[in-house]
């Protein structure tokens, strides 16, 4: 069973938690990846102004990543 009231959100991507904290997303921990001990997990807080952020953030990745295919064919 899902829970979708999650009061934090784990970010992998290093660039993805740099946007994040200057759009002043609150950080909740931070902790090393379970996988790889040379990387480390931000711990955000899940909340409105996080879930707006992130949804640009990621809209912003995608609309790169499909100038950058457009323009490579």
């Amino acid at each position: 069973m899902e829970n979708k009231n999650k009061e934090s959100r784990l970010v992998f991507n290093m660039g993805v938690g740099r946007a994040l904290l200057k759009a002043n997303c609150q950080v909740v921990d931070v902790k090393p990846d379970r996988t790889n001990p040379d990387k480390t997990v931000l711990v955000f807080k899940n909340d409105e102004h996080f879930q707006t952020e992130f949804a640009r953030i990621n809209k912003e990745i995608a609309e790169a990543k499909a100038a950058k295919e457009k323009e490579a064919q």
